[in-house]
């Protein structure tokens, strides 16, 4: 019976202990108010707003960027990066290996990668112009004889390597290899109609460093393409 009262006594001195303890303080908490809110998204909106990207506030209230829209040089230099190594393929086709089957396949590699600058290109439609002539490095923007220049350097490399197949292939081989060149030369054609609408006076720039493929291009019966850039043989 003692230990039962003993028992008892301690039980009250805790209870005692917890109601007589001193409330627990708890750190101020500060709910942002609906127009601070507004605000904030409002300064990141502005932030994240660069040329060339596109901010999207979808309905949850999530700010989604997007990649920036590539330039004309970046375009270039992304898709001749991947063109370059099919390139050096044609222009070492020798008649042992000119075959259609040797060919055609690298060439459908090529318009693969012409028809995606071609998208690329529609996109700039539109842009500020220091979207449309920003650099591949660094922040000035490119003046049109320099864009000129890597879009010619472009151009004379896929131009010199369809001539180097020209050369070689005769016969039958010939009759069915050139008109899948040809093909490849409108999607060129495509391209620059698109790069004359978004960059003025670059034809003036352009035509002149086109010279050296200037009977390629004739070759390929690509006479819009010599209209559009004002050149002839």
């Amino acid at each position: 019976m003692r230990s039962f009262i003993t028992l008892t006594v301690l039980l009250t001195a805790v209870c005692s202990t917890f109601t007589s303890a001193a409330p627990i303080s708890l750190p101020d908490v500060s709910v942002p108010s609906v127009s601070s809110v507004k605000s904030d998204v409002s300064s990141l909106y502005k932030e994240l707003s660069l040329p060339g990207r596109e901010i999207k506030i979808r309905s949850s209230g999530d700010i989604a960027v997007e990649i920036p829209i590539p330039s004309v040089a970046v375009v270039f230099t992304t898709v001749f990066t991947q063109i370059q190594p099919l390139t050096d393929q044609l222009t070492f086709i020798t008649a042992n290996n000119a075959t259609v089957a040797a060919i055609s396949p690298v060439i459908a590699q090529i318009k693969t990668q012409l028809t995606s600058a071609v998208s690329q290109l529609q996109a700039l439609v539109g842009q500020d112009s220091s979207v449309i002539l920003a650099p591949v490095e660094g922040t000035v923007s490119l003046t049109v004889d320099e864009l000129a220049a890597l879009i010619a350097s472009d151009l004379c490399l896929l131009f010199t390597a369809l001539g180097a197949v020209l050369k070689v292939v005769i016969g039958d081989v010939r009759a069915e290899v050139l008109p899948i060149l040809t093909d490849l030369g409108c999607d060129v054609v495509s391209i620059l109609k698109i790069v004359v609408t978004l960059v003025a006076g670059i034809v003036a720039s352009l035509s002149p460093l086109l010279a050296p493929v200037v009977a390629i291009i004739a070759s390929l019966g690509l006479s819009d393409l010599l209209s559009l850039l004002g050149l002839s043989l």
